[in-house]
């Protein structure tokens, strides 16, 4: 006997059909801001002021966290990629997570999208060539910071300086280091018992011993129970410009580092 395939009723394959293209969507589907609207823009306006604006900027503008008025993103810009990153944060920056409701994360994003529609901020008035050689030359910047994945860890990388910092937050970067140091750019200078001194990136302490990255990036490591004192009064290994620099240096400098927007 010839064996038959008993295929079900056509009924029974429209609906299987149909349940299959439903799951499909459905796994590739994003999810959309029910709160992109006017009033859930102005809604997340106040939320950004009072979540977000100490370290974006009242508008956006960047300072202590990054340009949001560039519409560009680390994490991706779409709506589910904004939502979870005002909702989880940053894991290893300082960007936290944002302890709202999620109709409240909704509607800062739909504000923080806004934001990158809106005009380019303002640009240095200085010379960008200029400040390029003198961060290359006379600022010795190239000792400490690199712009991109090569070159010295001692400072943070600059290659996006320009969209993640405003123009304010730059310049009193370079007047008063000591301003805002990221905590993994905080320095300490260990003092042996034998009178040795040595300052350095913190990377590392715990009761026994601590590890420091030196001038010269090289590791070191120290017990503490070699260690007669721990200073950490100066945060900054970056020193103040003003005595080294003229105004129009400084203003050359400041529209060079604004200018470094990362890739594209």
């Amino acid at each position: 006997m010839m064996d038959r395939c008993i295929l079900p009723p056509i009924g029974m394959r429209l609906l299987f059909g149909i349940w299959c293209c439903t799951v499909g969507l459905a796994a590739w589907a994003q999810p959309r801001n029910p709160f992109d609207t006017p009033e859930g823009q102005a809604q997340g306006r106040a939320l950004f002021q009072t979540h977000c604006s100490y370290c974006h900027g009242a508008r956006g503008e960047g300072g202590r966290g990054a340009d949001l008025t560039t519409g560009h993103y680390r994490r991706g810009g779409e709506d589910a990629n904004l939502f979870a990153t005002v909702r989880n944060g940053i894991p290893g920056t300082e960007m936290p997570a944002v302890r709202v409701t999620d109709d409240e994360v909704w509607k800062l994003v739909a504000f923080v999208k806004f934001l990158g529609t809106m005009p380019a901020g303002e640009r240095g008035a200085g010379n960008v060539a200029a400040g390029k050689q003198i961060f290359e030359g006379k600022g010795k910047c190239t000792q400490c910071h690199s712009i991109g994945p090569e070159g010295p860890s001692l400072g943070p990388d600059l290659s996006d300086v320009g969209r993640r910092r405003d123009l304010q937050y730059i310049e009193e970067s370079l007047l008063r280091p000591e301003a805002d140091v990221p905590v993994k750019y905080r320095a300490v200078e260990v003092v042996t018992k034998s009178g040795e001194s040595v300052r350095g990136i913190r990377l590392n302490e715990d009761d026994i011993s601590i590890q420091v990255r030196d001038g010269q990036e090289r590791l070191r490591s120290f017990l503490k129970e070699i260690v007669r004192e721990i200073r950490r009064d100066k945060p900054s290994m970056m020193p103040a410009f003003g005595p080294v620099l003229s105004k129009r240096e400084i203003e050359d400098l400041v529209a060079f580092l604004s200018s470094l927007r990362g890739l594209p």
